[in-house]
């Protein structure tokens, strides 16, 4: 598995490309903003791109998740609570930003695995930043995509539309319980990793 990291857009959104090695089949985590330098990477190096994985519905990450797919006929993913987030101008939270109607091409819920090439996703629900927020886990190479409902050290906001303070705490704690150690993609900031965030983080108890 090769993990690139691209940092998008005014908020600072973390945008992961994964790619399977062998077959070069590949899955894109919340495209923030649709940057060219991406899909001219996905071309020049020969890369199908399989999944746009949304872990939920707010602006800075979905921006880009339509016109991606049309360059790259890459099907769209996202939570099946999420889906009002994707239609709705005010839950999305775009203050000037216009994100359109991202049409899901596939609506997973809880313990869904997503596959391309020797790659699994398992989809673990994990409300209280959104309803229908999720993170994608690999458990083969002990890897998990946060999206914004854990950060280094820190959570994702729980005041906006949908949002739940003593949700997305129980859904950090569905993520602790995760046996052994695992790397962390989050949304926005620094990588960090399941150990030091169950030794560390003031949120997860």
């Amino acid at each position: 598995m090769k993990i690139t990291t691209y940092t998008l857009g005014d908020f600072a959104t973390n945008c992961y490309l994964v790619v399977d090695e062998g077959t070069k089949k590949a899955c894109l985590i919340d495209p923030g903003i649709y940057d060219v330098g991406i899909q001219n990477e996905i071309i020049a190096k020969g890369i199908t791109l399989e999944y746009i994985l949304l872990t939920h519905g707010h602006f800075d990450h979905i921006l880009g998740a339509n016109a991606l797919k049309e360059k790259t006929g890459a099907m769209i993913v996202a939570y099946k609570d999420e889906v009002e987030y994707f239609e709705d101008q005010i839950k999305n939270l775009p203050p000037v930003y216009d994100c359109g109607t991202i049409v899901i091409d596939r609506h997973v819920v809880e313990n869904d695995v997503l596959i391309f090439g020797s790659i699994s996703f398992r989809v673990i629900h994990t409300p209280g930043h959104t309803i229908g927020s999720c993170c994608f886990v690999c458990e083969d190479e002990k890897v998990m995509f946060t999206g914004d409902t854990l950060f280094k050290g820190s959570i994702g906001r729980y005041d906006f539309p949908g949002g739940d303070y003593g949700t997305i705490l129980q859904s950090l704690q569905k993520l602790k319980d995760f046996e052994q150690n695992y790397e962390i993609y989050p949304g926005h900031g620094d990588f960090t990793t399941l150990d030091d965030e169950r030794a560390h983080n003031p949120y997860i108890k």
